[in-house]
């Protein structure tokens, strides 16, 4: 941590003198002053003692982030580093007390941390009315963009859409990755933008994705691959379609989309459209019923892996948003039909290759 009490005020490490007492402002155990010429100055607990309050342990990372971060944020009002919140045994790496807004809490997360972890930060922040902002450092820089991400750390900005924030130690620079979507196919998309100043992030980015485009072709060669080498994901939709009389090479091509949605479909929009086509249009049944639509929605979200909860959003929305389209492009080509709390089935999908 970079900031101890000594003689009961705040002090910070870059300006403590070695000769003096410090205690943890949150659990009031001794801790000692560490600095050198390759350690940057923070105090450490000494071995063996807790403190009470949840803090991330102390790399040269995360002491050079928090005070980069104080200083990229400081437009918006008073810092304070380390600010402890009792009522949450929690201490922000950096809050800002804007005025007369709510305050913001910075979390610089460059250890590992679960989900659940995640959550609860975010709880106990909003409900002492502050906005917690997660900044991720390094360690999670080099994967890529993927669910487990999206789950913990995703958000949305105002004039950036959904996305991850990201704080690099050496060019003293924030890297957004925003506007995450999710192809019909399951693929992930979005733009990485650095930013160097705080209005920059403010004033926002509203240049849309590039288009995407559509490799059906390889898309089949992966579904291919995966049935051969038994993936559990894909033999899962595979048995679905196979109980139904359908193979998951042969989706209709009345089904293809360009329609970019939430990052929270699993394996992609198109198998969800198949696996609830093939509920909908099953045995001699000619009517179909908004009971029937959600049901086959509901469970054709649990088997290609939909994901309906992350911290900062939900799926529902979305999912409900989808079964609409769906029909609604399933009513215009003909195959449906609206009729009385439901539709009529006018003719049946013809299941092939989809040759694009």
């Amino acid at each position: 941590m970079l900031i101890a009490l000594a003689e009961g005020q705040l002090i910070d490490a870059l300006y403590a003198a070695r000769s003096r007492h410090y205690v943890c402002p949150a659990c009031h155990q001794p801790v000692n002053l560490r600095h050198g010429t390759r350690v940057q100055p923070h105090f450490a607990h000494r071995a063996k003692q807790r403190c009470t309050v949840v803090s991330e342990g102390e790399t040269r990372q995360h002491i050079q982030g928090k005070r980069q971060l104080s200083l990229f944020f400081q437009s918006w009002g008073p810092v304070t580093l380390e600010r402890i919140i009792p009522e949450i045994a929690q201490r922000a790496d950096c809050w800002i007390q804007r005025p007369e807004k709510a305050p913001v809490a910075i979390e610089f997360q460059c250890s590992p941390i679960t989900t659940a972890q995640v959550l609860a930060r975010t709880r106990g922040y909003r409900r002492q009315a502050t906005y917690p902002f997660w900044i991720l450092g390094q360690r999670y820089c080099q994967y890529g963009v993927s669910w487990s991400l999206i789950e913990r750390f995703a958000t949305r900005l105002r004039g950036w859409g959904l996305s991850l924030l990201f704080w690099d130690v050496r060019r003293h620079q924030l890297r957004i990755d925003h506007h995450i979507c999710q192809d019909a196919l399951g693929n992930y998309h979005w733009r990485t933008t650095w930013i160097r100043r705080l209005a920059q992030l403010e004033a926002g980015n509203q240049m849309p994705l590039p288009r995407v485009s559509l490799d059906y072709s390889r898309w089949r060669s992966r579904l291919a691959r995966d049935l051969r080498v038994k993936n559990a994901g894909v033999l899962a939709v595979q048995e679905r379609l196979y109980a139904a009389g359908h193979h998951i090479l042969d989706v209709p091509a009345c089904l293809t989309t360009k329609t970019a949605t939430l990052p929270i479909f699993g394996q992609g929009l198109l198998l969800w459209r198949a696996l609830v086509i093939s509920q909908l249009f099953a045995g001699p049944v000619t009517w179909i019923s908004r009971q029937m639509v959600e049901r086959a929605g509901r469970q054709s979200f649990e088997t290609v892996g939909g994901h309906r909860h992350a911290v900062w959003f939900t799926g529902d929305q979305a999912v409900i948003t989808a079964q609409r389209e769906l029909l609604l492009e399933l009513t215009a080509q003909g195959y449906l039909r609206v009729a009385h709390d439901g539709w009529q089935i006018q003719r049946w999908p013809t299941w092939g290759i989809i040759r694009k």
